[in-house]
Order: C-alpha cells, then structure tokens, then sequence
C-alpha cells in the first residue's frame, strides 16, 4: 500500500507503513502527514515515539500535490522544525525517501 495516496504497491513484500510519516517540501520545510497524536513526544529530546519514521521528501509542492491529490494543502498539516529533522536524523529514526 502506497502510504501517501492509499494505492495498493507492486511489491508483495511490502510491510505495514510507519505511524508517523512526514513530508519534506524541497528538503527545507517539513509537515507532519500521518502521526499527529505522537506530535509532542517528537518535540521532546527524550520523547517516547514509535520508530522508524518515514520522511517523503518532494521538490516541490507541485510534486506533492501530483503524488497525494489536487486537495492536499500543507495549511492542514503540522509543521516541524528543520532542527528537529536534523535530530531525528542524527539519532537514526528517520528514514528517507525522495519522491
């Protein structure tokens, strides 16, 4: 199952999406897609959050929109600190993909 638009993948092996799945929009601004109730606890340096969290990284919005649909609108999505990206990072609970 395609995490962002619902489609079912190719690869049979495909396991059950992360909890928490973030958008990154030309690898500067990032929104939270999918995960909300666990949105303090990334926020915190000792929070408690399921891992690995999934990042889809898109060039730009255009691009999201033509993966996610024409009414995707990142005004109804959390925004996340770029710091907080770069920690998730360097604590290796991100996983990232480019769209």
């Amino acid at each position: 199952m395609n995490a962002l638009n619902g489609i079912p993948g190719d690869d049979p092996n495909e396991g059950d999406e992360p909890p928490i799945i973030l958008l990154g929009i030309e690898k500067r601004s990032y929104y939270v897609y999918k995960g909300d109730e666990f949105l303090n606890q990334l926020l915190l340096a000792d929070g408690e959050f399921p891992t690995p969290i999934l990042c889809v990284n898109f060039d730009t919005v255009f691009d999201a929109k033509r993966v996610i649909g024409q009414d995707f609108s990142l005004a109804s999505y959390w925004v996340i600190h770029p710091e907080i990206i770069a920690r998730l990072r360097a604590d290796k609970c991100l996983i990232e993909a480019d769209e």
